[in-house]
């Protein structure tokens, strides 16, 4: 039996989660190392709060999955911006 070495090709591994668990319910959205805002878990449903303060975080959307609230977090950045 003969065994040969093959190249394979591997693609880049994925990007870092954008998030970090806080609390039970909690998420912070961050990018680049800075605080989008944070996603809360209330039921059902998902609330975006932007800002980089949880005490000072303002609703921007609600959702039914968790990457619509974070991609509502990107969306209110770039507008934001």
């Amino acid at each position: 039996m003969v065994m040969e070495a093959r190249h394979i090709e591997s693609t880049p591994l994925a990007a870092p989660q954008p998030w970090t668990r806080v609390d039970l319910d909690l998420y912070e959205i961050a990018w680049d190392g800075e605080v989008a805002g944070y996603v809360e878990v209330v039921g059902h449903v998902f609330v975006a709060l932007a800002g980089t303060r949880y005490d000072r975080a303002v609703e921007v959307q609600q959702a039914l999955t968790f990457p619509d609230a974070v991609g509502a977090l990107r969306r209110f950045a770039v507008v934001a911006a």
